[in-house]
């Protein structure tokens, strides 16, 4: 085995760009042994591969460049294995909300697979619903900072006057637990019978489709709820182009006249 290795030697055998074994270099983190005086170029003892080695493993662990540095220059064997048991337990918890967040996206296809089968243009329904919980986001603008909206279908509530929205805490069984991290309890849409109807499109043509939702509850002798729930099925999130876009609408029947 050759003594001395240069970057692009040593970039190969990790599989590394040289710009980041570059990087490395100016902060100090894995100089090279020689640099030749002339050209400048790099030149790393064949020992250096056992700390680039440990530099990967340790970033692999999810350590900060920084946390890499102190641990690398410890002298102390306890306080490395101290540090590599907190990133350990750090690294359960992000295991625990990934899959967390992976049984959340599962929930979210089947809620799409359900849903989009039912949905027709001018097609009304009278569903009959159980209390069903959502997470308060707020007013349009707070959806976009909202990130847990990305992985639960967004439910919207509009009357005459505004429009406020939500998380869909969609379950099969119609218990949701909240996301992780979150202490706020949930909201409820009320129980009860609903008449049913679809918007295809663009948001911004909503409303056309919920005065027509209203005139359909005119034409059969109901009294509505002044509030339509409105359930993405397909958005943004799942399509590419508004014209593609499926929102359910729902409005609680009161009584009939």
């Amino acid at each position: 085995m050759k003594e001395y290795l240069s970057i692009g030697e040593i970039a190969k055998i990790f599989d590394m760009d040289v710009q980041l074994l570059r990087y490395y270099d100016a902060r100090g983190l894995f100089v090279p042994a020689v640099r030749h005086p002339e050209n400048g170029r790099r030149y790393y003892h064949f020992d250096q591969v056992y700390l680039l080695a440990t530099i990967r493993y340790l970033r692999r662990l999810g350590y900060s460049l920084e946390q890499v540095e102190a641990f690398v220059s410890n002298e102390d064997v306890g306080k490395n294995m101290d540090s590599m048991t907190a990133q350990a337990e750090a690294l359960r918890r992000r295991c625990e909300e990934l899959m967390a967040t992976v049984d959340t996206i599962q929930k979210k296809i089947r809620f799409i697979q359900r849903e989009t089968p039912q949905a027709g243009r001018d097609t009304f329904r009278h569903k009959t619903y159980p209390t069903r919980p959502f997470l308060h986001i707020g007013e349009e603008i707070d959806l976009f900072t909202y990130q847990p909206l990305y992985f639960y279908p967004l439910v919207g509530f509009y009357t005459a006057e505004r429009k406020w929205f939500g998380a869909y805490l969609y379950r099969e069984d119609g218990a949701e637990a909240l996301p992780q991290g979150t202490d706020l309890a949930p909201d409820t849409i009320p129980a009860g019978e609903y008449l049913c109807g679809y918007h295809y499109g663009n948001y911004t043509t909503i409303r056309e489709s919920i005065g027509r939702l209203y005139a359909e509850g005119e034409r059969q002798g109901f009294v509505l709820d002044g509030c339509v729930v409105t359930l993405n099925i397909i958005d943004q999130f799942s399509e590419g182009h508004p014209d593609n876009y499926i929102t359910a609408l729902e409005v609680r029947i009161l009584s009939r006249r």
